[in-house]
This record gives structure tokens, C-alpha cells and sequence, in this order.
């Protein structure tokens, strides 16, 4: 996922991928990968049914990400989307595939070339993910049990992919800044996505503090469960705690 910050003078800093792999290893369970394909594809109806309003005046517009327009967010899905396409058709064939040939700075590239398209090609491009994303999952069956190496450096199990897609369309909608498509802020993330990634994040958060915590700080818990996710991601700073960090 972009990392990013609510504030417009912090730059767009992307991560460099690190010298060795670190491996994230999660037990498969088909119940809860069943869970996150259909809420991934309930949020991917919800994102193409507000783009349908979308105009070209608001690709043109500064999105929450610092630097990026809402034309640089909408690339960044659609391409995102042919990331997964590529980690699991590469399992299937029973190979690690990487999220990005060429690596971010390709990525980049690609989201520059592209983020200055009108709003009719862009609708076009995330619809066209979208469904190819749908059709990998679909058509997977040994990849489910494979691995993909993320464009962080980060080796994941494929069953983990459908979850790691739902956080960006839900988040990266909320980057776009269009409050006139409902497409604003942490407040438009979908009550089921909130429930499944602040479980995932907080179990995070826990496993890289200090021994003997076991549960978020004081001032975080109190908070709403979109407004805890929200600084877990990164996306909300709150007085007198420091940034969680755990993406980007």
C-alpha cells in the first residue's frame, strides 16, 4: 500500500525494498479466506459503482496522498489489482512470484505514465483489475497453498492476498479525497473490513512492541474501531502517542 500521511507537505516516500526476504507465515483456513474474497469483492462493487460519477475535473484534484491527485490513487489500484493477477498465477505454476517486475521504481513509472488519464479510461483500467483480480482468485486452486514476494520484500502465503487487496481499495478509496463520490476519509471504510483488518493490525502492533504489552496504548483503544485501524494504517495522529508504523 502507498504510504502517506494526511498532512499535504509531508512527501510521498516509498519504502526500498530490503536486502533480505522476511517471511510472514500464516496457517491457511478456508473460512476466513472465503470471508475475505467476498468482502474484497463487495468493496470492489462499492468503489466501481462511486467511480461511476467520477469526472475528469476530479482526477485532476489533490487527493490525501501528498503529492499524488485522485488520478495517481486510481492508478495505483488498477495496478495494485495486476500485482495480485501476477502473485497467483505464479503460485499456480508453483513459482514465488514477485509483486512488481522491475520493482517500485517501475511501479512509479507506471502510476506517473498513467495517473493523468481522463476519468473514462481510469474507470475503465480499475474496472478491468478488478474483474482480472476476481478471475485469478476464482480460477486458483494449488495457489492457495503457494507463496508471493511483496514489492516491500516482505514473502507471503497467496491465502493472505484477498485481505491485503480489501486494505487497499478501502483504504486507498479514503485516500482519493472525493467526498462528493463518498470516497473521503477512514469514515468510508465498510464496518466488515474494519472488523477483519483492525483484528489483523492489532495482532501486528502487538507482536512488534515490547515484551510484556499485549494490547494497544491507552488513548488508541478508547478510540472508535475505524479511528484505532486508522492509526494502526498510519492514517490518524493522536496527541501524546507516537505512530504505530506498521506499514510503509
Amino acid at each position: 500500500m502507498a504510504p502517506w500521511s494526511w498532512c499535504r507537505g509531508v512527501p510521498l516516500l516509498w519504502p526500498e525494498r530490503p536486502a533480505t526476504v522476511r517471511r510472514v507465515e500464516t496457517p491457511f483456513d478456508p473460512v476466513v479466506l472465503n470471508r475475505h474474497v467476498e468482502g474484497l469483492a463487495r468493496a470492489h462493487q462499492r468503489l466501481l459503482a462511486s467511480l461511476t460519477e467520477l469526472t475528469d475535473d476530479m482526477v485532476a484534484r489533490a487527493s490525501r496522498l501528498p503529492n499524488w491527485t485522485a488520478g495517481h490513487v486510481l492508478a495505483h489500484v488498477e495496478h495494485q489489482g495486476d500485482s495480485m493477477v501476477r502473485l497467483v498465477d505464479a503460485a499456480e505454476s508453483g513459482v514465488v512470484g514477485e509483486q512488481y517486475p522491475g520493482g517500485m521504481v517501475a511501479l512509479v513509472e507506471a502510476i506517473e505514465r498513467d495517473a493523468a488519464r481522463s476519468a473514462s479510461d481510469h474507470v475503465k483500467g480499475v474496472r478491468r483489475s478488478i474483474y482480472a483480480v476476481e478471475g485469478a482468485f476464482a480460477r486458483a486452486r494449488d495457489a492457495w497453498y503457494g507463496r508471493g514476494l511483496m514489492v516491500s520484500g516482505v514473502e507471503v502465503p497467496v491465502s493472505d492476498l484477498p485481505l491485503r487487496r480489501w486494505r487497499e481499495v478501502e483504504v486507498h478509496s479514503a485516500d482519493l479525497g472525493l467526498a462528493q463520490l463518498d470516497l473521503d476519509g477512514p469514515s468510508c471504510w465498510s464496518a466488515d473490513y474494519v472488523r477483519e483488518d483492525l483484528r489483523v493490525m492489532t495482532m501486528l502492533f502487538v507482536s512488534r512492541t515490547s515484551m510484556g504489552r499485549s494490547h494497544l496504548p491507552d488513548p488508541i483503544a478508547r478510540l472508535e474501531p475505524a479511528e484505532r485501524l486508522a492509526w494502526l494504517l498510519g492514517r490518524l495522529d493522536v496527541d501524546g502517542v507516537e505512530p504505530a508504523r506498521l506499514l510503509g
